[in-house]
This record gives C-alpha cells, sequence and structure tokens, in this order.
C-alpha cells in the first residue's frame, strides 16, 4: 500500500516538472526577430480563424490620449499556422510630446517559426496596411515602424521601442506584434512618451498570450501532489 502511494506521489511530481516546463516554457533569448512582413503574408499566408478584436483608450496627465488597436488569432497557414499571431497599432489621437515605446508582460515566450528552412527564435513582426482593413479601422497613412523589439526573459516582458522622432499627434504606428503558442488573455499595456514629466494615467488593455488551460490544470495537479507527498512524510 505504502509503495503504491509513494508511486502516486512520484507521478505528481513528475506531472508538476512536465507542466512546469511546458507552462514556463523555455527561455529565449532577447532581442525578438522583428521582422517586416507584407501585409498579403499577414492576411492570406497566416490564414486567420477566430479573430479577436480589441480596443482599448490610453491618456496621459498632460491630456495626451489615444487608443490601441489589439488583434490575436489563430493562424492556420503558412510560417505561423497553429499559432496564435498577436498583433497590435497605437493611434496617437491628440496632445502634445511623442510616443518612444510600447510593452507589456505576456505571461508566455514568444514562439519560434521557420522561414526559408531556418528557425526565428523569438519571431516578431511589424507590416505596413492599406487604409479600409477591416482589423485596423483607424489606420493613417505613413505609419510609424519599429526600429526594436525585445524579450525580457527575467521579466517576462515584450517591449518595441520607435524611431527618436517618435509617434506623434494625428500619427500612428505600423501594425506589428509576435507570435506564440499559447492563446490570449487580456493584460495591460505600458506606452512611454516624452512631454516634460507627463505619465501614463490610463493604461490600455491588450491580447497577450496566456498558458492552455490544460497545461494550468496540470500544473494545479502537480502542486497537488507535491502537498500531499508533504503531508505524507509528516505523517510517517
Amino acid at each position: 500500500m505504502r509503495q503504491v502511494s509513494r508511486l502516486k506521489a512520484l507521478f505528481a511530481l513528475v506531472t508538476f516538472a512536465a507542466a512546469s516546463f511546458l507552462t514556463f516554457g523555455t527561455v529565449n533569448a532577447a532581442p525578438m526577430s522583428n521582422t517586416s512582413v507584407s501585409w498579403t503574408a499577414f492576411t492570406s499566408s497566416w490564414a486567420p480563424t477566430d479573430v479577436r478584436v480589441l480596443v482599448s483608450p490610453f491618456t496621459f496627465s498632460d491630456g495626451a490620449a489615444g487608443n490601441i488597436v489589439s488583434v490575436a488569432y489563430f493562424s492556420t497557414g503558412g510560417a505561423t499556422a497553429g499559432k496564435w499571431v498577436y498583433a497590435y497599432q497605437i493611434i496617437f489621437t491628440s496632445g502634445s510630446g511623442k510616443i518612444i515605446a510600447f510593452s507589456f508582460m505576456p505571461t508566455n515566450h514568444p514562439a519560434t517559426v521557420i522561414i526559408g528552412g531556418s528557425p526565428v527564435h523569438n519571431f516578431s513582426f511589424h507590416t505596413s496596411k492599406p487604409s479600409g482593413a477591416t482589423e485596423f479601422p483607424d489606420f493613417l497613412s505613413g505609419g510609424i515602424s519599429p526600429i526594436d523589439a525585445n524579450y525580457d526573459e527575467t521579466l517576462s516582458e515584450a517591449s518595441w521601442t520607435f524611431p527618436a522622432s517618435g509617434i506623434q499627434q494625428n500619427q500612428n504606428s505600423v501594425v506589428f506584434g509576435y507570435v506564440s503558442n499559447f492563446e490570449p488573455t487580456i493584460v495591460q499595456a505600458d506606452i512611454s512618451k516624452i512631454s516634460s514629466s507627463a505619465t501614463l494615467t490610463g493604461k490600455p488593455l491588450v491580447f497577450a498570450a496566456s498558458p492552455e488551460p490544460a497545461l494550468a490544470l496540470l500544473f494545479g495537479i502537480g502542486l497537488l501532489g507535491v502537498g500531499m507527498l508533504r503531508r505524507r512524510k509528516k505523517m510517517t
């Protein structure tokens, strides 16, 4: 009987270890790829399904304001087939200063994709978009492209940096984002703006990658197994 109990506890520990690996992933190196793609590849080759759209406002203490358009969809084609694509666009509608960076904390690292037969780690992208596309209705001409994209594995933070000229009033970014193996949740995002001492008083909400429910359940089962093992040791 005692041996059976030990086997059960061992199985729980193995489950816990596997769930931890799958849920939190292996460490990927920064920076992200920040690869430019065509709008055709974005909308067609990546074959979006289960498209989710979220438009969320942001405000600064100096009165500057705008919106973040956040889109998440499951891809069924191209290099991202079987993965979730997360895309964002910053629209600066009013106020002074310039937006120079955007960041948030996904609960899982960006995915690796195979392009031209080679793996591209921490896959990030940016793309221009013709006016009239329904996912990003507020697009203005001359979108600002990010010049850098990073993923900090210690902080679990994804970030994009824009040119020194920044995104200014009545301007917007191009569409940018990353690819993940995990489905969406909603998190708060941070925006950095140069304008005296202005602070972000109203943070926007965006879609970001989260662990799949099944993996979270395995993680919980693993924790339960560890607790049972400790309890049995105390009893003996």
